[in-house]
């Protein structure tokens, strides 16, 4: 039996949830979700208040953010909140080498996370890289390199980026390296107009390549498969099903369901 937990990534509703995150979290509720991600907070009283609306819907509250961007403040939050683990500051791609970055610009972005990976270790908390298109990590292989150079780094395994970087989600279990080192989980699939000649790099997100339901997308995305693997390496920890930009053709909620009713499908 699988020990990790559902929740529902909020940035599919477009910042609905700013201007109602009562009927927003009930709605999430309402589909069957555990857990919600996507909560930012200002302060510890911020924090406490969405974090008890969502308690009332349910939902506990996973992966919250400092809004003001604080990276260490964000850990704390989700130590405050029981969370196993908490992202840090994603290593963006234009500033250690482009395109192609070399093993010095693995190495360079690695030391530029030791201070708040430090701060995890003394807190007993994984602090985690997000796969993700324009970040160190758009391939297996990049969370691979990175991970080896930070060796303190878990990651944040999300399916729809490294499909959309043409990397196969289901080495993330072959690899050695990652396959105990994956630290949260974000689950949304991926569809290209021409999936022959979808580039990460030269074709443009958003017209000729976007983010779909489960179970929608084109570009090869076997999430049953995800699911065992997940159960084969013991994860244990939230995955947050997520339907980004460019957001849904549907309204958020409908989107939400259709999720969470795939998911059921597959026996989850």
């Amino acid at each position: 039996m699988s020990g990790f937990k559902l929740a529902c990534h909020l940035i599919q509703f477009g910042g609905e949830e700013k201007r109602d995150l009562e009927g927003v979290l009930r709605a999430v509720a309402d589909t069957g979700w555990e857990g919600v991600e996507g909560l930012g907070a200002a302060d510890a009283e911020e924090l406490v208040a969405k974090a008890t609306i969502a308690r009332r819907f349910g939902l506990h509250a996973v992966n919250v953010h400092h809004s003001g961007g604080d990276a260490v403040e964000s850990v704390k939050y989700n130590i405050t909140l029981g969370n196993g683990a908490a992202e840090v500051p994603a290593r963006a791609r234009k500033d250690w080498g482009g395109d192609d970055p070399s093993h010095a610009d693995f190495e360079r972005a690695a030391r530029s996370l030791d201070e708040v990976l430090a701060f995890c270790r003394e807190h007993r908390i994984k602090g985690f890289h997000h796969a993700h298109l324009w970040t160190m990590i758009e391939t297996v292989e990049d969370a691979e390199r990175l991970l080896a150079a930070a060796p303190e780094l878990w990651l944040l395994y999300d399916t729809g980026h490294l499909v959309a970087g043409r990397s196969d989600p289901l080495d993330v279990f072959r690899s050695e390296r990652l396959r105990s080192r994956i630290g949260h989980v974000h689950l949304k699939d991926f569809h290209a107009d021409d999936p022959a000649t979808w580039n990460h790099h030269s074709s443009k997100f958003g017209e000729r390549g976007r983010f779909a339901e489960l179970g929608r997308g084109n570009m090869g995305l076997d999430v049953k498969a995800v699911m065992k693997g997940l159960e084969s390496v013991g994860y244990d920890g939230w995955i947050s099903v997520e339907l980004d930009w460019p957001f849904p053709p549907k309204p958020a909620a409908e989107a939400a369901k259709a999720n969470r009713e795939y998911l059921r499908g597959l026996g989850y």
